[in-house]
């Protein structure tokens, strides 16, 4: 699966999990759970990776699908996983982390005042860009009991280097890497 899954990659660059274990299919890993959807011939389209949360908990990992799969895949999936939780002794289920959540819940209702109303509109904005409003929207189907997350920190002065971490973990900043190529020298230098 672990192929299928490579090939399903949609970019050099995954975005949108907050989660991410960063690999797939290792025996460490044991207490994992993959669901895969076959078509009617058999043929893998697309697979769910969770991670342990907890004793009795799954916390979404990875998606992947076949491109040309239907739409719907990964909903029809995840009500399945749902169906069957207690079969697996599953009793919660997190899909993934939603920031900013409560500004897209609340920022376009009528009676937002005009700061959230702003707060809104510009996350509206860097939406197209990366996945902030449609993680919510993907996760507001299932209507969850949302749990928020807090950001702790000694001092102000840390926030950016905690918002720059952040940024690198999510995939939404990407940092140049040195290459390890063979030194040739350069023009007119002396050995």
């Amino acid at each position: 699966m672990t192929g299928l899954a490579d090939a399903w990659r949609g970019g050099a660059t995954e975005r949108g999990f907050s989660m991410a274990l960063g690999r797939l299919g290792d025996p460490q890993d044991g207490r994992c759970v993959m669901l895969v959807c076959c078509d009617a011939e058999g043929q893998p389209r697309a697979l769910l990776s969770f991670v342990p949360w907890g004793a009795d908990g799954l916390s979404l990992d990875l998606m992947r699908r076949d491109r040309d799969a239907d739409n719907g895949l990964f909903e029809f999936m995840v009500l399945e996983l749902i169906r069957r939780a207690d079969e697996l002794g599953v009793t919660q289920i997190s899909l993934n982390f939603a920031m900013f959540r409560a500004v897209f819940e609340r920022g376009s209702r009528l009676g937002a005042g005009p700061v959230l109303r702003l707060w809104h509109s510009l996350l509206t904005f860097f939406s197209r860009w990366w996945q902030i409003e449609s993680l919510y929207r993907a996760n507001a189907k299932y209507r969850p009991i949302w749990e928020p997350r807090f950001l702790l920190y000694a001092q102000s002065t840390d926030l950016p280097r905690i918002a720059l971490a952040s940024a690198r973990a999510e995939g939404f900043l990407e940092v140049p890497r040195l290459s390890a190529r063979p030194h040739h020298g350069c023009p007119g230098s002396r050995r």
